[in-house]
């Protein structure tokens, strides 16, 4: 079958696969993306976690809290390049943008009004580029006695994470090591892309795909089957361990976990603490 150039672009910015692997991907898929993505993964030439890495879309991801402290919204607007994304009017712009939509409490872009959905458009015009408001999070307390949000802004703006503790009790933010704990934590998924905070909370499909794909490996690899759920187990559990955040080595120390390192704060601290949920974004990913 013929293969679109603009598909092969498509699944290239999608996987990082080379010009030739994906025509053929596209080919054997019959011409179907995500039929196509998964076949290269299957092959060994994308890597899932890290897909989207070489988009080039610019922009920037900002953060805003409420004056109680009970909401924090994130967002991502993209622009096309850099010469407006580093002016102190666009970054101006994203942040009122954040605060904004923090106060109509909006959690999805299907749900922007029309008159923020026109100060997007009058952006657009003012800066002369196409300005797209590409994702949101908000977050309210789950607990508000004991729920403490963390942000963290990486590379300008390139990246951004919001994070949900509960503590146990609720002064226990107060604790030096506590701060200084959720501040890492918040640099931890920032720079290490966790899909979940546990294997508990992994999206299902997530993990049913990855299983799949590692079996398709293990078989064409030419192992004997009876040794293939152990090798696809092993497969899964190095996955756990790069995709869960309490199972991955700490960035600022790769002897321990974030489990561990969570266990000996809350050891110094005399406390409990959990990691609720998290959101991260990074330009241009799905």
């Amino acid at each position: 079958m013929a293969v679109n150039a603009q598909d092969v672009k498509r699944l290239r910015v999608k996987t990082g696969a080379g010009i030739m692997d994906c025509k053929k991907a596209l080919m054997e898929s019959g011409g179907v993306l995500e039929k196509a993505v998964k076949y290269l993964k299957e092959k060994g030439l994308a890597d899932a976690r890290k897909r989207s890495g070489r988009e080039t879309k610019d922009g920037k991801v900002s953060v805003a809290f409420s004056d109680d402290g009970h909401r924090v919204l994130m967002v991502e607007i993209n622009c096309e390049t850099d010469f407006v994304s580093r002016t102190p009017e666009y970054e101006q712009f994203v942040q009122g943008m954040a605060e904004d939509l923090l106060k109509a409490e909006i959690s999805s872009v299907e749900g922007v009004p029309e008159a923020l959905k026109t100060r997007v458009k009058d952006a657009i015009a003012s800066f002369g580029e196409n300005i797209i408001l590409r994702k949101i999070a908000l977050f309210e307390k789950s607990d508000p006695g004991r729920s403490v949000f963390q942000s963290y802004i990486h590379m300008g703006g390139k990246v951004g994470v919001i994070v949900e503790f509960v503590l146990d009790p609720g002064g226990l933010h107060d604790n030096g090591d506590v701060q200084e704990f959720e501040k890492n934590i918040a640099l931890q998924i920032a720079s290490m892309e966790p899909f979940s905070v546990s294997r508990d909370d992994l999206p299902e499909d997530v993990l049913n795909e990855q299983r799949e794909i590692f079996v398709t490996q293990a078989r064409e690899s030419g192992k004997p089957e009876n040794i293939l759920e152990k090798i696809v187990m092993g497969r899964i559990n190095k996955f756990f361990a790069e995709s869960c955040l309490l199972e991955q080595k700490y960035v600022k120390d790769g002897n321990i976990t974030i489990q561990k390192y969570l266990e000996e704060v809350e050891r110094k601290a005399k406390g409990h603490i959990i990691i609720k949920r998290f959101a991260r974004f990074k330009l241009g990913e799905e």
